[in-house]
């Protein structure tokens, strides 16, 4: 069998370009095409970060633009927890050489899920908005993508308000679409990623296999550090979590649940509903990350960091 072939859809952030550098060390998966949307910075930031990103690595991968609004309205302003740029003072050279894709998002989401029949996986881990139109452009897609694997939601609290996980709340009526669609799908969300947490003895580590994706992955998380002393998000790893739930899902238990989400309310919009106690008695439809083995969950980041050799 051949390797699983993945979109990844993010808002390239600190721990997404941590986990885009994960993904070309894995061995299992072969990323088709890299996808930007609006998040945790701009998505022309977003976009130009996944260009330089892989330029950086020497990959020949392709990068498109996204949805640089969400389907339902702005709830926000961008914080600077990622930055000015997303990637924290962590400054990559101007790739302008690298062409973008001549397809937006969702054409090259239902362009390679045809080509790939029936094979796709999305690994989600920004805001649901690219998959959401690509959805409602192309239905035929609830049948060619494989799985998705998504970071976002929680069963419990918040991080962008007292019940609102960031990626959701950002556009819940996209992810409401996405979840409802029938695809399996997988979440992992801050019950199990705020676990999810590197230090500088990862770092040091990580920084001695001294190529270019790990030297860049060890700045980013001295970067985090540097905001955690100030009073900011700790070196969590969000979203390689969400890869990992793909490719080592050892390092996790799961539960499967029922799950909807909350478009409309001033208080709890981006809520993600997770029946585990199936008061609504309706069938699952996501695969819910419940419980992290920390340590299978590093030793497998770090071995990803460190086979990303690409020059």
């Amino acid at each position: 069998m051949g390797r699983r072939p993945f979109i990844i859809d993010c808002d390239t952030g600190t721990d997404d370009a941590i986990a885009l550098v994960a993904a070309f060390g894995c061995e299992e998966i072969e990323v088709r095409a890299i996808t930007s949307v609006n998040g945790n910075v701009s998505e022309p930031y977003t976009s130009r970060n996944n260009r330089n990103l892989a330029a950086h690595l020497g990959l020949n991968v392709e990068v498109a633009h996204g949805a640089r609004h969400p389907i339902g309205p702005k709830r926000y302003d961008y914080s600077l927890t990622h930055g000015q740029t997303g990637l924290g003072d962590v400054i990559l050279r101007d790739a302008e050489e690298y062409a973008y894709s001549k397809d937006m998002a969702p054409e090259v989401i239902r362009r390679i899920a045809a080509e790939e029949n029936g094979n796709l996986e999305l690994l989600v881990v920004g805001p649901m908005t690219n998959i959401a139109i690509a959805l409602c452009l192309y239905p035929e897609l609830k049948e060619q993508i494989r799985h998705i694997w998504f970071m976002g939601g929680a069963i419990r609290g918040g991080n962008s308000s007292t019940s609102a996980e960031f990626n959701i709340w950002v556009d819940p009526n996209a992810a409401q679409l996405v979840i409802s669609s029938g695809i399996p799908m997988t979440m992992v969300g801050l019950d199990v990623t705020e676990k999810a947490v590197l230090n500088r003895e990862d770092e040091q580590e990580i920084r001695s296999y001294g190529h270019n994706g790990a030297l860049l992955s060890a700045d980013l998380l001295n970067y985090m550090f540097v905001r955690h002393g100030g009073g900011g998000e700790d070196a969590l790893m969000h979203d390689a979590l969400a890869l990992a739930a793909a490719v080592c899902p050892e390092c996790m238990e799961y539960h499967d649940y029922f799950v909807d989400v909350v478009c409309d309310s001033i208080y709890t919009a981006g809520h993600t509903v997770v029946d585990v106690r199936n008061r609504f008695g309706k069938e699952p439809n996501v695969q819910v990350a419940v419980e992290l083995k920390p340590e299978v969950f590093k030793t497998w980041l770090k071995s990803s960091i460190k086979n990303c050799k690409s020059i």
